[in-house]
């Protein structure tokens, strides 16, 4: 028998005590061929098979793989080629209690990969060979099948590996040595690894999925530079909150607005302040594009299923904690991320453990953080600001600043900034009420006041605060579609499709209220936006330019959308970019490559001192 080959860059797992209703012993052999999956083995309690059968103890059945279909077909879920196989959990016997352990033998005439720690592996002319042992209890076994190359290093006992395709291997090295830096950084903020390894899987399709130890990409994907920087980070942090601590689903989803702040938002403030300041900013830009009756309590979020529940779910929630480690500090607020890992790994937790949690740890009764930003929909909305100074012979200038609230008030610390010569003083003003008052004695002469100016706090963000972005087309309700052109017609009708989550209606004409989306030719637009008086085209960056997409209001409240193209095939180039970047003022692009990105000038709520 011949060993499968492995390119070793430095093995054994972390083993920790699992709580599961029902461990499973599986073999598996898998057919490519016969397209189908035989699964043998025994169960620790009765179970149900895929066919609905009740089952105690042995079990024994075929299961048919997917029928086989192109991969430029795939529409999500479950598939099978000639060579290689995604296979979600709904294979296995399961029971009602979905949290399981398992022991698993795969025979396969492909390489597979699963969770868990591989104790034997092998590959000769029979095909691949390997047991996966699961000792912490998941939600379900998905299986990865296809013609891969195996390359891995150890690091600290964790078996990383990559599972890519022939022609990859170069990124292989880059994808390892960043999991590992990434796993060093959440063991020390959170714990030790909970799983044996992290895989990370190529797949033909343009998938994005995590699972416990491993996430599953599009092969093109992965190929993406900003990918390592990102999304990776994303998908090794969710073994510890969603795959490690079980969010408690009908009490709110916590997890994704967890991963998000300590995964996405502290790399941008590893990298620096000003990437930290726009990322916070970011989201409230998002926030400021949703419609008002999208706009849901956090602990209503399950899961994302649009544009609008990853506004709250991932955002929102990103922010709660970002403000509340404003308001412990960072070591209160890390030992207490360290004692809920403690306290419920492998275990279901709530929005209620976590405020008990930290609650706990920093001895401060925060029942009124967590009721207006977990329970409440909204955000404060701040209607004025003012600032005026009273001189104290030999003593400088007091700031007397008034904060005016809309009627349904926050009680919160609100950042002021006052700004005098060279100099900047901050200060937290304390709010109570709808109106609030506070003072800063300075030495010297103020200026100007300024409302949290580095966005610190989640807020309704003032119209100079917001400039236009895409997402106000991209998140309304109702949507009138514009085509110039009708050779654009039917793919205009398709991008829309991918872009809006509301509802779209071709039309003429601009209409009277509704977000509009207009897109046409480049010499046909410059003439129509002239005739309606909107923001003209910005300036190329270059002749190769294929497309321009740039956002804009009308009298600053009605929203809209300009995309203008060289020609048919330009249009088609935006369908898998284009949505990605709802952030953005305006973009451009040559064929389906972002050139130039802008976030459009924004403006802090500033007042002078009187």
């Amino acid at each position: 028998m011949k060993k499968i080959a492995l390119t070793f860059f430095a093995f054994f797992a972390v083993i920790l005590p699992a709580h599961a209703s029902l461990h499973l012993d599986l073999t598996l052999d898998i057919d490519l061929n016969a397209a189908q999956l035989h699964v043998s083995g025994h169960s620790s309690a009765p179970v149900t098979l895929p066919s609905g059968e009740k089952v105690n103890g042995d079990f024994s059945y075929n299961w048919d793989l997917p029928q086989k279909q192109p991969v430029e077909n795939w529409q999500g879920g479950a598939f099978a080629t000639d060579n290689e196989f995604y296979l979600p959990a709904n294979w296995h016997p399961t029971t009602d209690d979905t949290l399981l352990t398992y022991d698993m033998r795969v025979n396969a005439p492909v390489v597979v990969a699963a969770a868990g720690k591989i104790s034997e592996e092998s590959q000769d002319d029979t095909g691949y060979h390997a047991r996966f042992i699961m000792v912490h209890p998941i939600e379900g076994i998905a299986l990865f099948g296809g013609p891969y190359k195996i390359d891995q290093i150890i690091h600290n006992q964790l078996v990383l590996r990559t599972y890519f395709y022939e022609g990859m291997q170069d990124l292989s090295k880059d994808y390892l040595d960043r999991s590992a830096q990434y796993i060093d950084r959440f063991s020390q903020q959170i714990g030790p690894y909970p799983f044996a390894g992290f895989n990370i899987i190529a797949a033909p399709v343009p998938a994005g999925y995590g699972f416990a130890g491993a996430t599953y990409m599009g092969k093109n994907v992965l190929a993406l530079p900003f990918i390592k920087d990102s999304s990776l980070g994303h998908e090794i942090l969710h073994n510890y909150w969603g795959n490690g601590v079980f969010p408690d689903y009908p009490s709110g989803n916590w997890a994704e607005g967890l991963t998000t702040y300590m995964a996405d938002y502290m790399s941008a403030e590893r990298t620096s302040a000003d990437k930290a300041k726009e990322m916070r900013l970011s989201w409230l830009r998002d926030y400021a594009a949703l419609p008002t009756e999208q706009d849901k309590p956090v602990n209503t979020f399950m899961g994302k299923h649009g544009q609008a529940s990853q506004v709250i779910g991932y955002h929102k929630v990103a922010f709660i904690f970002h403000m509340l480690r404003q308001e412990l500090g960072d070591e209160v607020f890390f030992n207490g991320l360290q004692k809920f890992w403690q306290d419920f790994a492998f275990k279901t937790a709530s929005w209620h453990d976590l405020e008990q949690t930290f609650k706990n740890i920093s001895n401060q009764d925060l029942t009124l953080f967590f009721n207006q930003w977990v329970q409440r929909s909204g955000a404060p909305e701040f209607k004025s600001l003012s600032a005026r100074a009273k001189r104290h012979k030999g003593q400088g200038s007091e700031v007397i600043a008034q904060v005016v609230q809309g009627e349904k008030f926050y009680q919160t610390d609100l950042p002021l900034a006052i700004g005098s010569g060279d100099a900047v003083y901050y200060k937290k003003l304390p709010l109570k009420g709808r109106i609030s008052h506070g003072s800063l004695f300075l030495s010297q002469r103020p200026v100007a006041a300024s409302l949290d100016p580095e966005f610190n706090l989640f807020r309704k963000l003032a119209p100079n605060e917001a400039p236009p972005i895409l997402r106000d087309v991209m998140l309304a309700n109702k949507v009138n579609l514009i085509v110039l052109n009708d050779s654009l017609k039917k793919s205009a009708l398709q991008l829309s499709q991918r872009l809006i989550d509301g509802d779209v209606t071709t039309s003429k004409a601009l209409g009277q209220n509704n977000p509009f989306l207009m897109i046409g030719l480049f010499a046909e637009m410059q003439t129509e936006l002239q005739k309606r008086q909107l923001r003209p085209q910005p300036a190329l960056y270059s002749d190769d330019v294929t497309a321009t997409v740039w956002a804009g209001k009308i009298d600053k409240t009605r929203p809209y959308m300009i995309i203008a193209l060289k020609d048919q095939a330009s249009l088609d180039q935006l369908m898998r970019p284009l949505p990605h970047y709802g952030k953005r003022n305006s973009l451009q692009f040559i064929n389906n490559r972002v050139v130039v990105t802008s976030n459009g000038q924004t403006h802090s709520m500033s007042v002078p001192v009187h």
